[in-house]
């Protein structure tokens, strides 16, 4: 179904439908809002983090080091190194612009800790749900791409067991303030607002978040990969406000062909 028709029902006096939107720095299909904050945007910069959670940067970026940025022509998002050190996931429509086409002929990895450093993504190895992520159901907007060359002293996010829902998350993205600006926030999902046919789930969560930080992993307590940010939903994306099922942002789950995918591309 097209995104335009997605939309969530809430059966009350009123009931509001709320079209599904994305969060990457870029060229959009469909009249540009930011991705939605709480009424308390709790994000900090990974320094800050670390500090506040009593871990030196050697810890740090051993537990958080495989995020990073990824830039695809004038498009920035959110991406993570998982399971092996040349293979990357993010949101699909980091990498396709409306009509299925690529954004670039070329994007790059950036590292966290090494944003000097960018890492060429291998075009012809990127796996996804759709080539049209934009225009599908949310759960389609996964991908999967090899790096030309593995960074070193990095370690690949491990995948978690089936999440179970509400649950504590950590999300580290870009678009805290500017679009390649990184964020740590630690919050929660809250409930399952879909599943597909092909398995993969998707999570509401109490994060902010904003653009640049599409395909950004939420992590669970042991630092294991449970899904991707994709989007939001929002009656006023404009303005921060509670959590609320008229007000979220939104992740799909590392399950199904997301999963196979993954596995799949780790293996060579």
């Amino acid at each position: 179904m097209k995104s335009a028709r997605r939309a969530l029902l809430f059966f009350s006096c009123v009931a509001f439908a709320l079209p599904a939107f994305f969060a990457i720095d870029g060229e959009l299909h469909r009249p540009y809002q930011r991705a939605v904050s709480m009424e308390r945007d709790l994000r900090v910069d990974p320094a800050t983090y670390a500090r506040e959670a009593g871990l030196e940067p050697a810890g740090f970026r051993s537990r958080y080091g495989a995020s990073g940025l990824i830039r695809c022509g004038k498009a920035v998002g959110t991406g993570q190194i998982t399971l092996a050190d040349n293979v990357i996931t993010t949101a699909a429509h980091v990498f396709f612009a409306p009509g299925g086409k690529l954004r670039s002929e070329s994007c790059v990895f950036e590292p966290a800790h090494a944003p000097d450093a960018p890492i060429a993504i291998d075009m012809n190895s990127i796996i996804s749900g759709s080539p049209h992520p934009m225009e599908e159901r949310a759960t389609l907007d996964w991908a999967v791409a090899r790096l030309a060359s593995a960074p070193g002293k990095i370690v690949p996010y491990a995948l978690a067991a089936s999440p179970s829902v509400p649950m504590p998350v950590v999300m580290l993205g870009g678009g805290n303030g500017p679009a390649s600006r990184l964020g740590v926030e630690r919050c929660s999902t809250r409930r399952v607002t879909a599943t597909a046919p092909d398995g993969i789930r998707e999570l509401a969560f109490d994060c902010s978040a904003d653009h640049g930080g599409s395909g950004a992993a939420l992590l669970d307590q042991n630092g294991a990969m449970i899904g991707i940010f994709v989007g939001y939903r929002s009656v006023n994306a404009a303005a921060s406000m509670p959590f609320s099922d008229i007000h979220y942002n939104f992740a799909i789950t590392v399950e199904g062909p997301f999963r196979r995918a993954l596995l799949k591309a780790a293996e060579k």
